[in-house]
């Protein structure tokens, strides 16, 4: 059982250093900022990737009501677009927009 867990952990990570960057190259990439890099990869990315999935559901529920008063669009870039592009469209260790 320790050894399925253990495989499944590192898939996780596998899996999170695939989807971590958006594949453009910066050259102003300096010692500090590989601590943050580090932070986002193993912290950030993760928590956000299941807000992100989560307030996706959260907008499966909603959606019924705001297709009722005609707000679905705001709702879903709201809940679903900002935390995706936050979660995986953005370069490692970049916080600021």
């Amino acid at each position: 059982m320790k050894q399925i867990k253990y495989i499944i952990l590192s898939l996780v990570f596998l899996g999170s250093l695939a989807l971590a960057d958006t594949g453009e190259s910066n050259n102003d990439f300096d010692v500090s900022d590989g601590f943050l890099a580090t932070g986002d990869l193993l912290i950030v990315r993760p928590i956000s990737s299941a807000a992100t999935i989560g307030a996706f559901g959260i907008f499966a529920v909603v959606a019924p009501f705001t297709e009722m008063a005609g707000c679905t669009e705001e709702t879903y870039e709201g809940l679903v677009e900002k935390p995706g592009k936050f979660s995986f469209d953005r370069d490692l260790g970049k916080f600021e927009k």
